[in-house]
């Protein structure tokens, strides 16, 4: 079996989501027995395989997934047109401008349904549909969350969407639908280049220092990053899921506390050899995960859930501190260098 090794370390939030996020387009690009996990060896490295695809094949994928979105009339194309945006937040970002009103609210629902729908009905023949995986993942303003300072619409967004809010810029129309133009101009072989490693074009930042690059979008620190990397690295949102509730913010599979606003921690299975997107998915979102990561008070929940997670392919787990600038008005979110935790 063919397949890619991504460029990055173990230690990386972006490696892992990278891999999540390209087995996912490999799979709506119809590849059967797609497989991603780490080498066994003192430098892990994350390998995607699919069925009868090799390096270029899989960048081929990866182009046409890219293309396919950068086109006019896409979801990510697609904006708020009525006010308070006036064509200036795109409508499946998660966290966008706040509606002042009741048939600001309703408009916006009614546009997002519309377009689901639209989704649905256009893609009804698909096995899988990952555009809606996504949208889905992301989240959305949540019109139900009110405490005593008011509405809190950003509390129904997925809390591994980082993209910082300055000058009312938004995930999708700052980020997806800039990554999504840029992978769609570049030809296979430039993109097999960046997955790699062997080569880190970074056209989605325009300076020359590597320390005020956000193309990883909050998956690292400010750096340099290969924009067909982070192109895939953002699909891999789509296996952290939201659970909206009444009472609190939306839950966000891997954040750490449940359920808290601004998370302290995100928390990774490290899954070694070739396994399935689901099995990683089951995973990810599994109770386990978090109490082989965070459990202190009980030794016993400890071990079951490293033998549990065992049991399903992982080997360790990862604990990212959510770093959180100082910006009241724009706080930027980002993950550091993970704590690996060899399971016992």
């Amino acid at each position: 079996m063919m397949g890619m090794i991504l460029s990055g370390e173990v230690t990386s939030a972006l490696t892992t989501f990278a891999g999540l996020g390209l087995a996912l387009i490999l799979e709506g690009d119809g590849a059967e027995r797609v497989r991603l996990g780490w080498t066994d060896a003192a430098e892990p490295q994350m390998v995607v395989t699919a069925d009868g695809y090799d390096d270029e094949a899989i960048a081929v994928a990866v182009h046409e997934h890219a293309t396919a979105r950068a086109v006019s009339g896409s979801w990510i194309d697609c904006n708020l047109q009525v006010a308070p945006w006036n064509g200036n937040s795109a409508l499946f970002s998660p966290r966008v401008k706040a509606p002042q009103s009741l048939p600001q609210w309703r408009s916006l629902q009614t546009e997002r349904l519309q377009r689901i729908d639209h989704e649905v009905e256009d893609k009804e023949q698909l096995k899988r549909d990952i555009d809606l995986e996504l949208i889905g993942a992301l989240g959305e303003p949540a019109y139900w969350r009110f405490a005593n300072n008011g509405p809190r619409p950003d509390e129904g967004a997925n809390r591994w969407e980082m993209k910082t809010r300055n000058r009312g810029e938004d995930f999708i129309r700052n980020r997806l639908r800039q990554l999504a133009q840029i992978v769609a101009d570049r030809d296979a072989s430039a993109i097999a280049s960046g997955l790699s490693g062997q080569s880190v074009k970074d056209e989605a930042y325009k300076g020359k220092r590597s320390d005020e690059s956000r193309t990883a979008t909050g998956l690292t620190s400010p750096r340099f990053t290969d924009s067909a990397l982070a192109w895939c690295a953002l699909w891999g949102i789509s296996s952290f899921p939201v659970i909206h509730r009444l009472m609190g913010a939306s839950v966000t599979a891997g954040a750490v506390p449940i359920g808290k606003f601004t998370p302290m921690h995100l928390v990774l299975p490290v899954l070694v050899g070739a396994h399935t997107l689901g099995r990683w998915q089951a995973v990810v979102v599994s109770e386990q995960v978090i109490q082989a990561a965070t459990s202190r008070e009980s030794a016993a929940a400890a071990r079951s859930a490293c033998a549990w997670l065992a049991a399903h392919g992982a080997r360790a787990t990862l604990t990212f501190h959510v770093n959180v600038s100082d910006n009241p008005n724009a706080p930027e979110r980002s993950l550091g260098a993970g704590r690996l935790e060899v399971l016992n």
